[in-house]
């Protein structure tokens, strides 16, 4: 999708702003491929992408106009790079009969994140001081598009499976101290362990695909232990977190409940890996205190590397 050739903040700029301008031209196109399909509620989504990404283009020159950066005529312009993902991401996303909000918004993820690996690649490995601060600017707008867009497709994707159920959220105002935020990180880590468990007791898993699992597993093992013995032998959390941590287990429950098949349980891990990293990220946003800035940054990395692995592990 990317060129590796960064040499200067010009190459930089102008490879971010090809990547924004296929960006629009694809979201045009499925726009259109929708609505022709009459498949309204994709192509809404798609052609509100595409406004999204007319303004990401219009900020870039500005920015770069501001900086004095003129754009590289010689950076060709970027092509996407389908995921190899056919269920999730790929054809379905892009087939106007069968896409939806969904899958047309992990589609979009998808590609947010090969932009966010891209600009972070560049930023550790560039010579060139005003380019590596450049990448990490542009590293972290993908980061939060990422985190916008992961949100509209949990709320996607919860409206498609169930659309009398609301879905309980963790909510980034409710984080008063680093005993709150390591609280709700020991919760996540053991409800994903849980559904990894889950997934590695069904025996359906390939032997490869169980080992990577177990390997999770075990980290995730190491990060609660770790977590807890920051907290100490009392912690003491906040109501408001443990208030919003009871209706969030509530509606776990509830979910636990229904019977599911394994690529279902799959697709629910994922979400729920998505869910912790949006909600470590938006702690990281809002906070003005600078101790839970940093336990939610490290949080953030951590999830996000999780996000790898899953994908990794279950991309076939």
């Amino acid at each position: 999708m990317f060129s590796i050739n960064v040499k200067t903040t010009s190459d930089l700029m102008s490879i971010a702003l090809q990547a924004e301008r296929e960006a629009i031209r694809r979201y045009s196109e499925l726009t259109v491929k929708m609505r022709e399909a009459k498949n309204e509620s994709a192509a809404a989504l798609f052609e509100r992408m595409v406004a999204e990404e007319e303004e990401h283009e219009r900020l870039l020159q500005e920015w770069m106009a501001q900086e004095g950066i003129e754009e590289n005529p010689d950076i060709a312009p970027v092509k996407w790079r389908d995921p190899n993902i056919s269920t999730t991401y790929d054809e379905e996303a892009r087939d106007p009969y069968q896409s939806s909000p969904y899958r047309a918004l992990a589609f979009a993820v998808h590609n947010e994140e090969i932009a966010f690996h891209f600009y972070t690649h560049v930023a550790a490995e560039s010579e060139n001081e005003a380019v590596c601060k450049y990448a990490e600017v542009l590293a972290r707008e993908e980061l939060g598009h990422a985190a916008l867009l992961r949100a509209e497709r949990r709320r996607a994707y919860h409206a498609e499976r169930d659309n009398n159920r609301v879905e309980s959220v963790l909510e980034a105002r409710m984080i008063h101290n680093e005993s709150d935020l390591l609280t709700v990180a020991v919760y996540i880590d053991r409800y994903l362990l849980r559904a990894m468990n889950k997934l590695v007791e069904s025996g359906s898993l390939e032997a490869d695909v169980a080992s990577a699992v177990k390997s999770l597993i075990e980290s995730t093992q190491q990060q609660i232990d770790s977590h807890e013995e920051m907290l100490g032998e009392e912690p003491v959390a906040s109501q408001d977190t443990v208030n919003m941590l009871k209706q969030f287990e509530s509606y776990n429950t509830e979910l636990d409940k229904q019977a599911r098949d394994l690529d279902s349980e799959i697709k629910r891990l994922w979400s729920s890996c998505d869910r912790s990293f949006a909600f470590y990220d938006s702690v990281v946003e809002s906070t003005v205190d600078e101790a839970i800035m940093l336990v939610a940054q490290k949080l953030t990395a951590s999830a996000l590397d999780r996000i790898a692995v899953i994908k990794q592990v279950f991309a076939n």
